[in-house]
């Protein structure tokens, strides 16, 4: 079968359940996930994977997409995989891949519960679309963990060094850490590939000689069994989520810390969080001159204007900055 005469019966099926509308909005998402797929992956429908899922739920939130429209995206490429599985029972069809929605984690599908409202509200509080911390107000953040302390103070310097994401700082191994080299080996997660990024010695070498080889680690509960850099007495490595509150406790602790909006089903939205390091390591970036190309690799952004919106605010409050000049003689 044909992609016209694919689409068509999954046309169908769905009408069985669905409004005409809706069947409509579910058709033209398939046809842009399937556009996206080979423009920005080179893959047909049939060679997709959760990776990829993933970059396109990151790249329509870094676009600014409205939860509600990444959501009907999701939910359509979700329902296409799960019919076509059924449909490949009665029709000559292509080998179907496992449907690339059962790969995603917490972490993933954050996006599809509406956080991205966060950018909406630090440009309300601050005119700020991504919202970070300078260098001084991260120390107090270090300053500040709660217990386990060295624990908790290697992951905020490494979050802030090394621009992670929670996610992919949670699923860390050890054997990714290369000491005499001084970096990290990031395996691909929501982006297409891999990355290498140093790390200071200078800045968190103690923390992390403390926690491999003086008894840090050694204390936790799974630490025999892991692999991972970070396990807990409760798994094998930390959760995004647990990391995530943390990073509000200490910015809490620190006097950092503002609720600057809340969900739609009370949960209160922070200023500060584990992503807000990862902006903060961008816009470091930024004012100390990397070029933006570089930067893009070492954040991992598949697409170049995601990482241009860190250029932007950097000029944005440059001129503000200028502002403070008054010129004598």
């Amino acid at each position: 079968m044909e992609f016209g005469e694919i689409l068509e019966q999954f046309e169908k099926r769905r009408s069985r359940n669905s409004s005409e509308a809706t069947v409509g909005i579910y058709s033209r998402q398939i046809r842009d996930w399937r556009r996206w797929l080979a423009d920005c992956r080179n893959k047909d429908l049939w060679k997709a994977e959760t990776m990829d899922l993933r970059v396109r739920i990151e790249s329509m939130s870094d676009a600014g997409k409205a939860p509600s429209t990444i959501t009907k995206q999701v939910s359509a490429v979700s329902k296409f995989y799960q019919d076509c599985k059924k449909m490949a029972e009665r029709f000559d069809m292509p080998d179907v891949p496992n449907n690339p929605y059962e790969g995603l984690d917490s972490e993933d599908k954050r996006l599809l519960r509406g956080d991205t409202k966060k950018k909406e509200a630090m440009e309300d509080s601050e005119g700020d679309e991504y919202p970070y911390l300078e260098p001084e107000k991260i120390s107090r953040l270090v300053e500040n963990v709660p217990s386990p302390r060295l624990r908790n103070e290697l992951i905020i310097k490494l979050l802030y060094n090394c621009g992670f994401r929670r996610g992919e700082l949670a699923k860390a191994k050890i054997e990714h850490i290369d000491r005499e080299d001084r970096s990290i080996y990031i395996p691909p997660r929501k982006s297409p590939d891999w990355r290498n990024v140093a790390y200071d010695e200078d800045y968190l070498g103690f923390q992390l000689d403390q926690w491999l080889d003086y008894g840090g680690r050694d204390s936790m509960t799974y630490a025999e069994e892991s692999e991972y850099l970070f396990p807990t007495n409760s798994g094998e490595h930390i959760s995004g989520v647990a990391m995530n509150r943390m990073v509000r406790k200490a910015a809490k602790s620190a006097g950092l810390q503002e609720v600057i909006d809340e969900y739609v089903d009370g949960r209160k939205m922070h200023k500060v969080t584990a992503h807000t390091l990862r902006h903060s390591f961008a816009m470091q970036s930024i004012n100390s001159g990397i070029d933006i190309k570089t930067l893009q690799t070492l954040l991992g952004h598949e697409e170049l204007d995601t990482t241009l919106i860190y250029l932007d605010q950097a000029k944005d409050e440059a001129k503000e900055n200028s502002r403070a000049f008054q010129p004598t003689g």
